[in-house]
């Protein structure tokens, strides 16, 4: 009899022990952490690298931020530009161009309407007529006095009073012809002429529009885009690698085209926040094929030289190149 009570015993208190060991198992309720390998976890993609070039002790935001290349971030504008505007306030009756068309210099963009001048010109054409006939009607007055005084049957003063009314007929004359080339001139401004060649970047106004000379109101924009002009700050530690005159190159991403960059001004002053100094280069766009606002970057090393054409190295290998590579210097020794 002892025997089983006693293994009843030692069942009870293995329960126990069990169900001790599981509820804090389950109290935990955290599952056991793996160990992971850092070269076969998964990488976040992020940004390109980028080299930070810091600025000066106490200026934290005193930094510029190239490329791994280092390549800077220009800004490209056209060589010209032009916001052409009325030199007179009216309604425009006729815009002759369209955005993208292309325009040589004086070529007319637009016209006002020009009524009221060519009635001010018409106006201006008849008080030169009535100074004329005053002018003339005081000069003979003059004749007839001075015949008189000679004679003396008049005093001086009358004879001065003639002068006098021929000098002031004299000057009227002279200012109905001002006014006369005022009116005229008017009437040139009320069409409006391109001063340089190029292409019309924007047309903000239409036929109908009333357009104020001031404040001066933008018609269209004439952009010179045969050069661009490159703008771009590079830290002053650079300086010594560039130079006025000097080739630099030109990367434009979107469009796919490295080009050179000839570097016509450097600024003469460095800001000191950034510790920067901007340089303009100018860009050969002969063809069309690059634009005004585009992203481009400058590296501040010469382009590389072009490989010659497939053909002519085969050209220059061929035996009849050869033989008359051997007859010019034959001819040249003299």
């Amino acid at each position: 009899m002892t025997t089983p009570y006693y293994s009843r015993l030692l069942l009870v208190a293995a329960l126990l022990t069990a169900c001790d060991g599981g509820g804090e198992e389950k109290k935990s309720g955290l599952v056991p952490a793996k160990s992971t390998d850092s070269a076969t976890a998964p990488k976040i993609p992020g940004p390109p690298a980028k080299v930070q070039q810091p600025g000066t002790a106490g200026q934290p935001g005193a930094s510029v931020v190239v490329s791994a290349a280092n390549r800077y971030v220009a800004t490209a504008l056209p060589k010209h530009s032009a916001e052409l505007g009325p030199k007179m306030s009216g309604t425009l009756t006729a815009v002759m161009v369209e955005e993208g068309e292309r325009v040589k210099k004086g070529q007319q963009l637009f016209r006002l309407d020009s009524r009221g001048t060519r009635l001010g010109v018409a106006q201006a054409e008849a008080a030169l007529q009535g100074a004329v006939i005053a002018r003339d009607n005081a000069n003979r007055e003059l004749e007839r006095q001075r015949q008189l005084a000679e004679k003396g049957t008049i005093s001086a003063a009358v004879l001065e009073r003639a002068e006098s009314a021929h000098t002031a007929s004299l000057n009227g004359v002279n200012q109905a012809e001002v006014m006369l080339s005022m009116a005229r001139r008017n009437t040139s401004d009320s069409a409006v002429a391109s001063p340089i060649d190029g292409v019309v970047a924007r047309k903000l106004k239409s036929v109908g529009e009333t357009v104020t000379m001031m404040p001066p109101t933008t018609v269209v924009v004439i952009q010179d885009q045969s050069v661009i002009e490159l703008r771009a700050r590079i830290p002053e530690t650079t300086l010594k690698h560039v130079k006025e005159g000097e080739l630099i190159t030109a990367h434009f991403s979107a469009v796919d085209v490295t080009r050179a960059a000839k570097v016509v001004r450097i600024q003469p002053t460095v800001d000191p926040t950034t510790r920067t100094i901007e340089i303009v280069a100018d860009v050969d766009n002969a063809d069309n094929v690059l634009r005004p606002g585009m992203y481009v970057e400058v590296e501040l090393v010469p382009p590389p030289a072009p490989e010659p054409e497939p053909d002519a190295k085969a050209d220059t290998k061929s035996p009849v190149a050869s033989v008359k590579r051997k007859r010019d210097a034959a001819k040249e020794t003299p």
